[in-house]
């Protein structure tokens, strides 16, 4: 019994060292990140609230080479009473790659000066993520002047 229990042990840690190895994203070099997205169309979407209920989000940019970018954003929010709103926005400005406080990420500064910094992360699958549950879908090349 006591081998049962023993064998039982070690085959739960390694299962969880295994998991947690799996599950590990890594902070990507700035270079990855800017080789990455520079020239390049992604979709992002997003859900916030409840699956019903949410409001969801889906966000295309384009990363010009030049160091600037469009982004068109659309908004579904869908309500308790079965109706649904949509919004759409425009934002356009400059990018870069840089780290900022043991992080890489995409700065961002839109043409009203407002500025943004998105921490991006490297998944074990090879794929990028800026967050838990944002899905980031490159879409082909970049549409720019």
């Amino acid at each position: 019994m006591k081998t049962f229990y023993a064998s039982f042990s070690i085959v739960f840690i390694l299962s969880l060292f295994i998991v947690k190895t799996i599950n590990a994203q890594t902070i990507p070099t700035v270079s990855e990140v800017h080789n990455f997205i520079s020239n390049n169309h992604f979709l992002i979407t997003y859900r916030e609230g409840e699956v019903i209920y949410g409001t969801y989000y889906f966000i295309e940019i384009h990363y010009c080479t030049n160091g600037y970018y469009g982004l068109y954003g659309k908004m579904i929010k869908r309500t308790v009473m079965g109706n649904e709103q949509h919004n759409n926005w425009q934002e356009f400005g400059s990018w870069k790659v840089i780290e900022n406080n043991g992080n890489v990420g995409i700065y961002y500064k839109t043409t009203a000066a407002q500025e943004k910094f998105f921490p991006v992360y490297l998944l074990p699958d090879g794929n990028y993520s800026i967050g838990e549950g944002i899905s980031i879908v490159k879409q082909g090349k970049a549409k720019c002047n």
